[in-house]
């Protein structure tokens, strides 16, 4: 049997491989693979050592990735390193034997790789060269060459953009560099053999072996791929391998590798429906919940009584399960065919066209109404689909049937920046808008009774002013509002709750008029429940941040609105994730689990489902099937252009379909899903999530320093001191801990990195040698240092620009385009503005959606003066610059951050200095995910800017400046001649 093979390395007779996330050994010449490790964890990227007795890898066994080594014959593994930091190996040190491993360890967040070197025996890590680099291959006297970038192609198929993998040559390991070769394709894997530097490249269209002499000239080709790439190029200075198409080669030749595989964790195994739940309803008489748990629908009465489940078991996905009025279920189902169907379980189907996005079965039989990403609106009548809607903005959403079947409510996109409720009338076939938004109009919902429909309204703004900067806002989204659906109707709240309606009646001529607010304050409502003679109300309202959990949000809560006396009672049921009524029930979701309680009497006990009663079962191979199938589909439907950017969408799922028979893991499900997107040739095709095996999480501690031989301390951070997230525990008040003192012992043992394993957030015992004296300190370990590291970069930038321009420069550092980048560059933009100019530097911005508010800040222009009585003359308006700008990229300047890049220079705000950017600014909009999980992401919305198409190319900038160390120098410099006026 032939596994999913990768990660090949060689050394001797042997060659060591990676499959079904564990290392084997097979013969140079092929045969059967003998299997090396049994982890708990994948191991990959094995380097075996130049004489073959020992096999470095990555491994994850206490949770993060680390660099671990074993005997190459088989054997227990040692973990190595205790960074907590994305690495890879690299290869083994010719000269002092240590395993060269590049890591982005001991900087902030976002940062690219850098080449560390540690012993086979443990120890302290040492930095092998400065500088950003990720691969290196000997040579002669020393000689080497270096790879920048150097990730691996078959990711972004065809890439072009300013992170294309660079070879370098120089003539020690930390030498100054010397480009190798020019080539208009993406390089990586560069090993020395002989008189020749072979490496990766896919300049002419597919990934192949090439090869070169030490100077760049006379290029070969090797290998002739024409449909995977060759990707993981390594040697032993004599031989190369690789692997493509989850095969093994020797150069070009295909090594024949048998794999006596168990695909133990392709075996069926039972999972916890409260990990797993994606949905709850209560059927129309109250009685029944069905609930979908890892794509399976289930019916189960809420206290005892068997568990049925509805559809196939395995290799089908069931999405947006909802009750018919006589009992049935219907649902959105995907398999491994082309197309999703909309499908009353045990009877009939119908094609969805594009993807369904919302499902809603009105009470009226044979009648369901779906929505889906090609913002369309769809009733289906007895298996007769039927177009009902279709915005040109943005996706239909919030559908809701009249409880009578006859009226169907939703929110209509009317622009980028409004929505309105519209009416769609199943028995005359005809839609009709009901709202005059301001803003956004949407979550309808109709009144049991018939005589209102409820929506929430961005009508009258509530506007706040900003705590930090002169701005205002609007941190309160909307205000619930009903309308009468009936001319003669009285309002609410000034009579007695009149009797339901049997059929429910809309006179339409006038309703935006009548329109009336619920007595509730603005806030932040996610949906309306009507209820006979109330109203409940599900917000999730504003609160703090927690500085021990900055990436909490707030739990939701319900509130109830008397109809009748207008009586709001706050916080009845919380916390509420989401919450549905039926009859007279009232189901609602928190996490992983359901609550019923009866609509009368909210404040009673009610019930908890009890979800193990819940067997579900899963088949990974026929998930993960039904997984590459969703996959493909996604892109097909979310992909920005109709043409897929000239691929054959139809062949590639053929192309790597073959190959899905050889996964036995979810990571290399994963690796197979990542090459398939990347044939798009497109950013922010990712794959991220899912459930993987399970395995230990022993959270790594940190002490916030940078570390010399024998544990001597060399630096502690200082990040924010007030905030024990962002600085060193050294930094305690009272630790009296100092550069240059000797961590001896941790909680009394010799001191050793894997003493930390497990202690994040947890106190521990430092015994501190300093000047022969010894003593005790207690601090606690942190879970992550970068945010220390973060500033601590920062602080030194603003300083080294202090110093370089005699203080008349300042500094703006912003790390993404997201919420967090956004407070940082507040933070530096209110106190930088008045110097005599900015750098602002978006090198290692990830990006995210706020350029144009940053934009919008850097353009304002000083106009005037401010000046009282008693005070200094202020400029006016005071948030605006005072001088000239320079911006700072790199190749890590990504998405929104290169857009931000392309505005910077449009507005004429100052030259652009450093690297071309990512090239990636073809944004995404994750909105659906797999059925383990997993979300993969499809490149939605293009961007073109001045006329230029920046994907797969980036930002040029106007003074290129490849070492990071005179990128800042660089731009003090064009800024400092310039003389500036004061103010």
């Amino acid at each position: 049997m032939t596994g999913y093979l990768r990660f090949p390395t060689i050394a001797g007779d042997t060659v060591v491989f990676t499959c079904e996330d564990d290392l084997w050994s097979v013969p140079v010449g092929g045969g059967t693979a003998r299997r090396l490790t049994a982890g708990v964890s994948e191991a990959s990227r094995p380097r075996l050592s130049p004489d073959g007795s020992l096999v470095a890898f990555i491994g994850a066994d206490d949770g993060p990735s680390e660099v671990y080594v074993m005997p190459a014959h088989g054997g227990p593994s040692r973990r190595l390193t205790y960074q907590a930091a994305r690495c890879v190996t690299v290869g083994w040190h010719p000269g002092t034997g240590e395993i060269i491993y590049a890591s982005t360890a001991a900087q902030p967040a976002g940062f690219g790789f850098r080449l560390f070197a540690v012993s086979p025996s443990g120890g302290v890590p040492r930095l092998l060269r400065p500088g950003l680099a990720d691969a290196v291959t000997f040579g002669p006297d020393g000689r080497v060459v270096v790879g920048r970038n150097t990730a691996d192609p078959a990711r972004w198929k065809r890439y072009r953009g300013g992170l294309a993998g660079e070879l370098w040559t120089a003539s020690t390991v930390d030498g100054p560099l010397t480009p190798l070769l020019s080539l208009p394709g993406n390089l990586a894997n560069p090993c020395w053999v002989g008189d020749r530097i072979f490496f990766i490249s896919d300049h002419e269209g597919v990934g192949n072996v090439y090869s070169c002499r030490p100077d760049g000239a006379d290029l070969h080709r090797h290998t002739s791929h024409g449909e995977y790439y060759a990707r993981n190029l390594t040697t032993d200075g004599l031989r190369l391998v690789h692997h493509a198409g989850a095969s093994l080669f020797l150069l070009d030749e295909q090594l024949p590798v048998e794999v006596a595989g168990s695909r133990s964790q392709c075996a069926r195994r039972i999972v916890s429906a409260a990990d797993h739940l994606e949905d709850a309803r209560l059927s129309p008489d109250g009685k029944s919940v069905t609930l979908t748990v890892r794509g399976q629908a289930f019916t189960m009465a809420p206290q005892t009584g068997p568990v049925r489940q509805h559809g196939a078991a395995s290799g089908v996905r069931h999405r947006l399960v909802d009750w018919l009025p006589d009992g049935r279920l219907v649902a959105v189902v995907g398999d491994d065919s082309a197309d999703e169907r909309l499908t009353v379980l045990g009877g009939s189907d119908t094609p969805v066209p594009g993807t369904a996005t919302e499902l809603a079965a009105s009470p009226r039989d044979g009648l369901v109404a779906f929505a889906t990403n090609r913002q369309q609106l769809w009733v289906v009548d007895d298996g007769l689909p039927r177009l009902v809607d279709h915005s040109p903005h943005e996706r239909i959403e919030d559908l809701a049937w009249s409880p009578d079947g006859r009226w169907l409510a939703y929110t209509y996109p009317t622009s980028p920046r409004t929505s309105a409720i519209k009416v769609f009338d199943a028995e005359l076939n005809q839609a009709v808008q009901v709202t005059a938004p301001v803003l956004r109009d949407s979550r309808p919902s109709f009144d049991p009774s018939g005589r209102y429909l409820y929506f929430v309204g961005q009508r009258d703004l509530a506007v706040d002013h900003d705590q930090v900067q002169f701005d205002l806002g609007f941190p309160y989204a909307g205000r619930p509002y009903l309308i009468t659906l009936r001319a003669e109707e009285p309002p609410p709240f000034e009579h007695s709750s009149p009797a339901p309606l049997t059929d429910v009646e809309i006179d339409f001529a006038g309703i935006e008029r009548r329109v009336l607010p619920l007595p509730v304050p603005e806030g932040r409502y996610a949906k309306i429940v009507g209820l006979p003679g109330k109203v409940l109300l599900h917000s999730v309202p504003l609160a703090a941040p927690d500085i021990a959990q900055p990436d909490a949000t707030p739990d939701g809560i319900v509130s109830v609105v008397d109809l009748v006396t207008g009586e709001v009672e706050s916080d009845v049921l919380s916390p509420v994730d989401d919450v549905h009524a039926s009859n007279s029930m009232i189901l609602y979701r928190h996490e992983g689990t359901v609550h019923m309680v009866p609509s009368d009497d909210l404040d009673g006990e009610g019930i908890e489902l009890d979800l193990k009663r819940l067997q579900v079962s899963v088949q990974p191979e026929a998930e993960w099937r039904q997984m590459f199938r969703e996959t493909w589909r996604l892109q097909r439907e979310g992909f920005w252009d109709a043409a897929m950017n000239g691929v054959d969408w139809d062949a590639m799922y053929d192309r790597y379909l073959r190959l899905l028979d050889r996964v036995a893991t979810r990571a290399e499900l994963s690796d197979l899903l990542w090459e398939l997107q990347a044939e798009l040739g497109t950013s922010h095709t990712y794959e991220r999530g899912g459930e993987y095996r399970p395995t230990p999480s022993h959270g790594q501690g940190f002490l916030g320093v940078d570390w010399e031989s024998d544990w001597r301390i060399g630096n502690i951070l200082l990040g924010d001191p007030w905030n024990p997230r962002a600085t060193s525990p050294c930094n305690r008040l009272g630790a009296d801990i100092r550069a240059g003192d000797q961590v001896v012992a941790i909680n009394g043992r010799p001191m050793s990195a894997e003493l930390l394993v497990g202690q994040a957030d947890r106190q521990v015992e430092l015994t501190v040698l300093r000047d022969g004296t010894s003593r005790s300190v207690t601090v606690t370990a942190l879970a992550d240092e970068s945010a220390a590291r973060y500033r601590d970069w920062v602080s030194a930038n603003r300083s080294a620009v202090r110093e370089l321009s005699d203080c008349r420069l300042g500094y703006i550092h912003a790390p993404d385009m997201n919420a967090s980048g956004y407070a940082e560059f507040v933070r530096a933009f209110l106190t930088e503005l008045d110097c005599e100019g900015l750098i602002v530097d978006v090198r290692f911005n990830g990006g995210g959606q706020i350029a144009p508010m940053l934009l919008d800040r850097l353009s304002r222009k000083r106009f005037g003066t401010e000046s009282g009585r008693w005070g200094r003359p202020t400029p006016y308006p005071s948030e605006a610059p005072r001088g000239p700008m320079a911006l700072l990229v790199n190749e890590h300047t990504g998405s929104n951050g290169e857009i931000f890049a392309q505005g910077f220079r449009s507005l004429g705000l100052g030259p652009l200095i450093g690297r071309r950017t990512w090239g990636g600014v073809i944004a995404t909009w994750p909105r659906h995910s797999l059925v383990d999980g997993t979300v993969t992401t499809q490149p939605e919305f293009r961007y073109v800017l001045d006329g230029q198409i920046l994907e797969n190319r980036g930002v040029v900038p106007d003074i290129q400046v490849d070492n990071e160390d005179r990128q800042l120098a660089t731009a003090v410099a064009a800024l400092v001649p310039t003389p500036v006026p004061a103010p």
